[in-house]
């Protein structure tokens, strides 16, 4: 215990450079942590997808419709227990910075379709009697401060006009692959409204298959069906359906993690560096240590050990320096990018491996200083003049 006692002071003997040291493997850690949590948030949907619901789209793009006769036909495919279908509304509230997700939807089948996303019985009952009904979550609810019984006014793009809903319910999600930043309302209306060449038409049919049903079995009975058809169809999981997403930001979410562990490789050198300062200054110190009877193998530990309380404090630092980061910055993103953002904290992996970087770094950065040091000769080294 004296032996680690004494490392701890010999660690901060320069207090200055060890704390500012330690920062800086403490930014370090910050940035990698607050990149790869950027990144799961972005995969946090596709990751916690249902492995038992899928989505039949438009072959050419999900920009293209469906007919409404598709619905039929694809609830007789063996092995598909519920449908339900959506359209993309787009739309603007208020002005273009106030971007979030609007689905015309058909309510009751999409309840049962996505369980997780729960309502009141008192909400669901009244959003079901409301032909101009709306559901809004709850995250998008506390942005724009709305409560049941108020009206929301869309401007429509995809859909030409000005539209009207009134909330009537602020639902709440169980899982993490379903966001509360959407407004739901229903599918009839908005079929009810718009043009006659634009009727019948669905954006994406939403399915669930039975327990032990094989995914790729149902999507090729599907896609066969509508083999040389007006609108050919691909039907995926939930997940690849997600990824399909992903894949359009793929190459930023690549050069994030490329960052984050460049990152890393600076916290090493960071260390080194300072190692091999501390190590060179104290030639004369530790020949004096040597000289009073430590060993080789002590001078070489106690070099070693500096490097690991300096990673691990600057580990510390970091770990506790996220969480805000993440809370005041991360939210910002989140509430920009909307539906596309999720952010759920720090992940357990990331953290151990920032950690396991600083302090293992630590070790690894002060090796070759310590072993320099282990093998000084006692007259050289009590020569040097500072």
């Amino acid at each position: 215990m004296e032996f680690v006692a004494l490392i701890v002071k010999s660690a901060f003997r320069n207090r200055l450079r060890a704390l500012l040291t330690a920062v800086g493997v403490a930014i370090a850690i910050v940035s990698f942590l607050f990149l790869r949590t950027i990144v799961s948030a972005w995969n946090a949907g596709a990751e916690n997808a249902a492995a038992d619901r899928m989505v039949v789209r438009n072959r050419i793009s999900i920009i293209f419709p469906l007919p409404l006769s598709y619905l039929d036909k694809v609830k007789r495919v063996p092995g598909v227990t519920d449908v339900s279908w959506a359209n993309w509304f787009g739309g603007m509230y208020k002005d273009q910075r106030n971007f979030f997700a609007k689905f015309a939807v058909d309510a009751p089948t999409y309840l049962s379709i996505y369980p997780e996303m729960t309502l009141s019985p008192e909400e669901k009952q009244a959003w079901m009697g409301d032909r101009m009904g709306a559901v809004v979550g709850a995250k998008l609810a506390e942005k724009y401060g709305w409560k049941v019984g108020d009206q929301i006014a869309i401007a429509g793009d995809i859909y030409p006009g000005d539209w009207k809903f009134t909330v009537r319910g602020v639902y709440h999600s169980t899982s993490k692959a379903f966001d509360e930043r959407t407004m739901y309302f229903h599918w009839k209306y908005l079929n009810e409204t718009v043009t006659e060449g634009r009727k019948d038409q669905l954006g994406v049919l939403l399915i669930r298959i039975g327990p032990g049903v094989p995914s790729a079995q149902v999507a090729s009975a599907i896609d066969k069906q509508f083999e040389n058809s007006v609108a050919e169809t691909r039907t995926e999981t939930e997940k690849a359906f997600q990824m399909a997403f992903l894949s359009m930001v793929s190459a930023v979410l690549v050069a994030i993690q490329i960052v984050s562990i460049v990152v890393l490789f600076i916290l090493v050198l960071i260390l080194a560096n300072t190692m091999a300062m501390a190590t060179r200054e104290r030639t004369t110190e530790y020949a004096v240590l040597r000289a009073i009877g430590f060993s080789p193998r002590h001078v070489v530990m106690m070099v070693v050990g500096e490097g690991l309380v300096i990673g691990a404090l600057g580990a510390a630092l970091g770990v506790a320096l996220t969480p805000p980061l993440v809370e005041v910055v991360g939210r910002g993103l989140e509430a920009s990018l909307g539906n596309f953002l999720d952010l759920q904290g720090l992940a357990l992996g990331p953290v151990a491996a920032a950690v396991a970087v600083a302090i293992g770094g630590g070790m690894l950065a002060s090796a070759v200083p310590a072993w320099r040091a282990g093998r000084l000769r006692l007259v050289d080294a009590l020569r040097k003049v500072d």
